[in-house]
């Protein structure tokens, strides 16, 4: 017969669940305040306060809470919450960065679109939740680009566009020599009809085709490029047309240059700037004496 236990090992279990329940029912409360009070500081504290505390630690604006949040309980509405807290961020972002705009495409996910002049660019997209930058990887890094070679005169677009202005000028020359072919060509088939003409000694056989082969090959040879020619004026017009647009993204590489410029001036402090967001902007948030007090109340 098995000795029963005077204690029950699991007896403490109650007591751990109705602790565990309590807290989750104080962090959805506390987060449901926090939103109805509009206090988007706190609210992002209790989306990830660990990242919160270790940029703030030892700030005025840090809680000294030791609490652990656990957002996974809020995580199936993060797009409400991003759409939620997008209003002051990208209030606050239009004053920083005046040269992004921002599109909801979907709740809570928003589109950014650097400058609002003609065929602005996607840029990349605007991260609610973690108060980031998602640029597009390579518009960024042409951007990037764009910045180095101005520091020599040079510009992204320039190899392709002066390729493309050979090759153009490559087929017009094609097509003004085309006359010129048509002699070659008929020299060439009147030297064939010879070769057809006239019979060769055995020992001159090997010679006589090897030579033949040599003038079909010329005549192939200038019958391609009157094809290229044939069709020249097609690709010249698709050159024009690709050079037009790298011009035109040049163009616009210079409107974002120069408003990074006026804005922070410099690439090298734009990205700085990008790499700090989060916590310049939540100190704007902590900078504002209503929302300061509420994070204290709540805590």
């Amino acid at each position: 017969m098995v000795e029963e236990k005077s204690t029950d090992q699991f007896g403490q279990n109650g007591s751990v669940l109705k602790a565990s329940l309590n807290g989750k029912l104080e962090y959805l409360n506390d987060l449901q305040n926090s939103i109805e009070s509009g206090n988007d500081l706190h609210v992002y504290q209790l989306i990830n306060n660990q990242r919160y505390l270790d940029q703030f630690s030892g700030d005025d604006i840090a809680s000294s809470s030791t609490e652990t949040y656990d957002f996974s309980l809020a995580e199936d509405l993060t797009a409400e919450l991003s759409h939620h807290l997008s209003y002051k961020l990208i209030d606050f972002l239009g004053k920083e960065y005046p040269f992004f705009y921002y599109h909801e495409y979907e709740l809570g996910q928003f589109d950014i679109y650097f400058g609002n002049w003609w065929d602005h660019r996607l840029f990349g997209k605007l991260d609610v939740i973690n108060v980031a930058f998602e640029f597009n990887e390579e518009e960024y890094d042409k951007l990037a680009q764009s910045f180095r070679l101005e520091a020599n005169n040079q510009q992204v677009n320039a190899p392709q566009m002066h390729h493309l202005a050979d090759d153009t000028e490559r087929l017009n020359q094609l097509v003004a020599e085309q006359d010129q072919r048509d002699v070659q060509k008929r020299q060439l088939q009147d030297q064939l009809r010879d070769y057809d003409n006239k019979s060769a000694m055995p020992w001159e056989s090997a010679r006589v085709k090897e030579e033949k082969q040599e003038l079909e090959n010329q005549l192939q040879s200038l019958l391609n490029l009157d094809q290229q020619a044939a069709d020249a004026s097609k690709q010249i017009k698709k050159n024009e047309t690709e050079i037009l647009k790298l011009s035109k993204e040049e163009t616009i590489l210079g409107f974002e240059r120069q408003s990074i410029k006026q804005i922070f001036g410099s690439f090298e402090d734009f990205t700085k700037s990008n790499d700090q967001l989060y916590q310049k902007y939540l100190r704007s948030l902590g900078d504002n004496t209503d929302e300061k007090d509420q994070v204290n109340a709540n805590d």
